[in-house]
């Protein structure tokens, strides 16, 4: 992967925020840090790109947005990707996959897509050790995609967030 890119991410209502938060903030009082992007709020990642689409994306994104109702979402799932990624999964609708399909394609760096939000990132023993704390502090429950954002990385560039209607 380049060492900068663009990411068009879904963001969560302010409900769903804090119930992921307090997940999170369980990993941080048990010890674990981990390698994910600090300061983001939390999010599905719905594409990624090369930096010269950054016009055409804000472009996109105000479209899409100013036609997309909110997506209640559902997250029932805990689930790794390898052993160095874990994640919290909100099952996947139709109206999740029709947002994702506006964005994928030009879905950069050839990965596939899965829907997911990020916990920890880090090395295999210590996602084995972060898991029983994820398991102890979720509980499935439902909430809202309300908006689409744009950021550039590395460095961390915050460059447009429109509600979804």
């Amino acid at each position: 992967m380049k060492d900068r890119f663009l990411c068009v991410l879904a963001q969560y209502d302010n409900g769903t925020e804090r119930k992921l938060n307090k997940i999170q903030k369980s990993l941080v009082r048990a010890g674990f840090v981990g390698r994910q992007t600090a300061n983001l709020p939390n999010h599905i990642t719905l594409g990624t790109f090369e930096l010269d689409k950054e016009h055409e994306l804000v472009k996109r994104i105000k479209q899409v947005a100013g036609n997309t109702h909110k997506i209640q979402t559902s997250f029932n799932n805990i689930g790794l990707f390898g052993m160095e990624v874990l994640f919290i999964a909100p099952s996947v609708t139709h109206e999740l996959l029709d947002l994702q399909k506006e964005f994928n394609n030009q879905f950069a760096y050839g990965k596939s897509w899965a829907a997911h939000t990020t916990m920890l990132i880090d090395n295999p023993d210590v996602i084995q050790k972060a898991l029983p704390v994820v398991s102890d502090n979720f509980t499935p429950f439902s909430g809202y995609i309300e908006s689409i954002s744009l950021y550039e990385f590395w460095p961390t560039r915050f460059i447009l967030e429109e509600k979804l209607i």
